[in-house]
């Protein structure tokens, strides 16, 4: 398999970490790629040109980050993080597939906090995508119980989501109340899978 990633994107981060945490890593080919360039390398797989991007086995070009972390799922054997409990891992997917909803959400936030003129950016919108964030996290944190005993996917999600809340919006204060959820990021900012994605700086 090939995972044709940028260096910047969280959310192919994402797909990197879980390709370490399912142990598929003798598997894949980490390909760097650009994205803003019609000769970029990733438009051979995805013509959209957008990270992540996996390229199967069998030749077919798998995007989102959520199909792949699936697909990637498929592939492994790693019954700890794959809960074998039929009724609770619907569960996760379920949550996770609401918190995949509101990363991407934080993540273009965050992109338009850095990238964009503060004279373009548009309060009514920005405070929609705040709010969606809140109650999502609201949400997680009262279901924790129900997932918070064994690293998952969920756990991912929730980490990288609160990385980039720390790194882009510290004012928002988003473990305030949320003490199982500061609890996951914390232990996830320890894994080897964490540390192994971090961007290398020459």
């Amino acid at each position: 398999m090939k995972l044709l990633y940028t260096v910047t994107s969280p959310i192919a981060r994402k797909c990197r970490i879980m390709a370490r945490e399912l142990n598929l890593m003798d598997q894949i080919e980490e390909v760097i790629t650009t994205t803003r360039s019609e000769d970029a390398l990733i438009m051979k797989n995805n013509p959209n040109g957008m990270v992540p991007t996996l390229e199967t086995d069998e030749g077919f070009n798998i995007v989102e980050s959520m199909a792949i972390c699936n697909y990637l799922e498929k592939q492994s054997n790693n019954k700890e993080f794959i809960t074998q409990d039929e009724t609770k891992y619907w569960q996760i997917y379920a949550l996770d597939s609401i918190a995949s909803q509101t990363f991407e959400s934080i993540v273009s936030r965050a992109r338009e906090r850095i990238y964009k003129p503060e004279e373009f950016h548009y309060p009514d919108g920005i405070k929609h995508e705040q709010g969606r964030a809140e109650r999502t996290l609201d949400l997680l944190e009262k279901e924790s119980p129900n997932y918070i005993d064994t690293f998952n996917k969920l756990h991912v999600t929730i980490g990288l989501c609160g990385l980039v809340l720390d790194n882009v919006f510290p004012n928002e204060e988003w473990k305030n109340n949320r003490r199982n959820l500061a609890n996951i990021y914390e232990s996830f900012m320890k894994r080897d899978s964490f540390s192994d994605t971090i961007i290398k700086k020459d």
